[in-house]
């Protein structure tokens, strides 16, 4: 799974054997496929020879406010443009939606995707605890903003 790639290197397992099981189980995943989700766009996808490399998805959290979930690319896809790709699909449908800002929120630590999402016009606004760490665990996340054109 690209999230236990992306981070096995910066975050403890047993938080991330919690997350993928909370979010990325497939009893989740299965419900958040349908069409027309109310705040959650479902997941664009990006696939090659039949083959799932990327995904990605957010939906709205507030009247002009859109939020990033998640943006994973198989890490031997990564620097082709897909990451890239699969956010300005996730933009564009926050921007239909009425969205005048998109949110997102990374981990501390995690240079590449702090550098990823600053040079496509995401600013630092804060830093919080992560979502699911424990107090414990230790685990902050920075929190992005970009105001949509």
């Amino acid at each position: 799974m690209a999230y236990r790639a992306a981070y096995s290197e910066l975050l403890p397992a047993g938080y991330i054997d919690r997350t993928s099981d909370i979010y990325f189980g497939t009893a989740r995943v299965a419900r958040q496929v349908p069409p027309n989700p109310p705040k959650w766009f479902g997941y664009q996808v990006a696939e090659e020879d039949g083959r799932l490399v990327g995904a990605a998805g957010g939906g709205m959290t507030g009247a002009g406010v859109g939020e990033l979930h998640l943006i994973y690319l198989d890490p031997a896809e990564r620097g082709r443009g897909l990451g890239t790709l699969l956010l300005d699909r996730v933009i564009e449908q926050i921007r239909s939606a009425g969205g005048t800002e998109v949110w997102l929120s990374v981990f501390l630590g995690d240079g590449e995707g702090i550098g990823f999402y600053r040079s496509r016009g995401f600013q630092p606004v804060e830093t919080v605890q992560a979502d699911l760490s424990r107090t414990d665990d230790h685990i902050r996340s920075l929190r992005m903003r970009r105001v949509l054109d």
